[in-house]
Formats: C-alpha cells, sequence, structure tokens
C-alpha cells in the first residue's frame, strides 16, 4: 500500500510514530509532508530515527523558515507542490 502522512502538529507524536514503524514493518511506501507546526517533528530524534533512510520526509520550507528550523539531512525542503503530488501519490492518507 502507498501511504501519504500529512502532520501539521507535532503533538501527534506518540501517534504518528507507532503508526509509521508498522508501515515499515509491513513493507508499505510511505510518504510523509511536514507543515504548519507539523514542522518541528523534525526536530524530534524518535521520530528521525523512525524515517532516516526508510521514508520519503518533505517539510514545507515556508513554515520551516517562519519556525527558523534546520533541517537534518533526512528530510527534504518542499512546497504545497510536494504535498499534493503525495496526496495524489497514495492509495490511502493519514492526516495529523
Amino acid at each position: 500500500m502507498r501511504l501519504g502522512v500529512l502532520i501539521t502538529d507535532s503533538g501527534y507524536r506518540k501517534m504518528v510514530v507507532p503508526i509509521l514503524k508498522a508501515a515499515i514493518k509491513r513493507g508499505d511506501e510511505v510518504n510523509i509532508f511536514l507543515m504548519d507546526d507539523g514542522c518541528f517533528m523534525s526536530e524530534d530524534p524518535e521520530f528521525i530515527n523512525t524515517v532516516s533512510g526508510r521514508l520519503k520526509v518533505n517539510v514545507c520550507d515556508l513554515n520551516r523558515g517562519q519556525r527558523n528550523l534546520e533541517l537534518p539531512g533526512e528530510i527534504q525542503a518542499g512546497s504545497q507542490y510536494d504535498n499534493i503530488s503525495m496526496v495524489r501519490w497514495c492509495d490511502r492518507l493519514l492526516v495529523f
């Protein structure tokens, strides 16, 4: 299954990380887009460890800049074009 995950609030970390781990274990293809306060997930060590080298992660560069966040190498700066591309690509979309 191709799973898209849109994260708009880092407060959902405790819910999102186990879902991502389960999707990896199942062998699902997963794309993640971080925007709004979900950009703070890019600073969460458990999230980074979970996605590193396994999942495609983009963050809205505008929202990242508004929050003065630096991105680790595992996460790509992107735009809303990347968000809609993920939505069109996936079989299922989860929004947090």
